[in-house]
């Protein structure tokens, strides 16, 4: 298995660029953002209950010593995981690419960090969904209930606990058609020409109008190759509000955080030879999703009846 050097670094810096851009899109950078600590496994500051958002006393006596912040003997450790895909060339797919091998290659990696980037969404997905249950007597968006009055409930419930007003929510593409359609919603709009509600005037109608709102579409196969499709909506008919930040560290009160070795969500791109018909490109990731804060976060379980 010989690598082929020459076209890495090229590949790398190609699956660099092309996966910032997929990060943008990304919901799991969004609810739970990269923090690169350069270490596979660590200590970060976890936020359990309310008494772990008071603000220390930071007042010093003269002459005497500084109170000192750092991890408790609770805290809670991350162990990064070590992630990895391979697409094949086959020497038949570069006979018929001709001379665009360079645009072959390529293709194969960006198809690479696309599904990197899946699989990545589904887990830190999943890993929510593991930690937070969804509040219950709630979410059921029929015509006699205001799904407005719902979401302010939780915004108010996560400042009232943890000192913080929420800055963020997703909220899944089922939930959102719900919500438009709901008629307490239509009525809340000033006229006919505005019932088509936006994610900017859904936040306009929140306690928080300042709130930052995403739409999770992003869906995935559950059957295996060869078989009927069947298409899954990772967010599904959630909605999530929650506390986040777009610089977070191992100490901050964000609800949830993905730690990783090295920036970007693909730190390695390799090529080898398998064997004299087939080349290889493979894909490397290390990541560790972790809700750090879950009482800074409510998820809601949207239905219309």
């Amino acid at each position: 298995m010989a690598r082929i050097y020459g076209k890495q670094e090229i590949l790398r810096n190609y699956a660099s660029g092309f996966s910032q851009d997929v990060m943008k899109n990304s919901l799991a950078e969004f609810i739970a953002p990269r923090v690169v600590t350069g270490l596979a496994s660590g200590q970060y500051k976890t936020f359990s209950d309310k008494n772990a958002f008071l603000a220390p006393d930071a007042q010093r006596a003269i002459g005497g010593k500084a109170n000192r912040i750092g991890f408790e003997s609770d805290d809670a450790w991350f162990n990064c995981t070590p992630y990895a895909l391979e697409a094949v060339i086959d020497e038949f797919e570069r006979e018929r690419a001709g001379d665009n091998q360079a645009l072959l290659e390529e293709a194969k990696t960006k198809a690479l960090t696309t599904q990197a980037a899946l699989a990545h969404e589904k887990a830190v997905f999943a890993k929510i969904n593991a930690t937070v249950s969804a509040v219950s007597s709630r979410g059921t968006w029929d015509s006699n209930t205001d799904p407005i009055e719902e979401l302010d409930e939780q915004i108010v419930s996560i400042a009232g606990d943890t000192g913080m007003m929420p800055n963020r929510m997703v909220i899944g593409l089922g939930a959102f058609q719900i919500l438009r359609n709901n008629a307490k919603v239509i009525a809340r709009q000033p006229g006919s020409a505005n019932i088509g509600v936006t994610t900017s005037q859904l936040a306009a109608m929140l306690i928080n109008p300042q709130i930052d709102i995403r739409v999770g579409v992003l869906a995935y196969d559950q059957n295996k190759s060869g078989k009927a499709a069947s298409k899954q909506s990772i967010v599904g008919s959630r909605v999530y509000i929650f506390v986040g930040s777009d610089n977070p560290t191992q100490y901050d009160p964000s609800f949830a955080k993905t730690f990783s070795v090295s920036p970007g969500s693909i730190f390695d791109v390799r090529m080898y030879q398998e064997d004299p018909r087939t080349d290889v490109i493979a894909v490397d990731w290390t990541a560790e999703p972790k809700v750090t804060a879950a009482i800074a976060c409510r998820r809601l379980d949207i239905s219309a009846s």
